[in-house]
This record gives structure tokens, sequence and C-alpha cells, in this order.
């Protein structure tokens, strides 16, 4: 995480999870589900963004350590 104000994977995730709870409701309109989609869709690039970085580091300090 390069900047403080960066959320955390954890942070993200929790985030998600909000998100998906909110379409378990049954209150809410069509166009606002799909704004809450298409930013629950690039929320779980992120986070898929930053695993993968995750599982790189731990590729490179196995190899390392090996």
């Amino acid at each position: 995480m390069s900047s403080k104000s960066e959320k955390t994977i954890s942070q993200k995730i929790e985030e998600l999870r909000q998100m998906a709870a909110w379409f378990e409701s049954d209150d809410f309109d069509i166009e606002q589900a799909i704004e809450r989609y298409q930013a629950a869709e690039k929320l779980a690039g992120e986070i898929e963004k930053d695993l993968d970085g995750l599982r790189n580091k731990v590729t490179i300090l196995k190899e390392k350590f090996a």
C-alpha cells in the first residue's frame, strides 16, 4: 500500500460485503442497483488485483528463502 488513504484488502472486502447485503434487501430501485453493481464490480476487480500482488510477493519470498 503506497498511500495512507488507500484502503486495505480487508477494508475493501468488508465494503464489498456491505454492498452485497444491500442487494439482499427488498428496498432498492433498478437505477440505484445498476450503479451499485458497477461499483461492486470495480471494487471486486481492485480486490482481485491486490490479492494477485500479494500472491506474487509470497511467491518471491518463497523462492528467496527456499
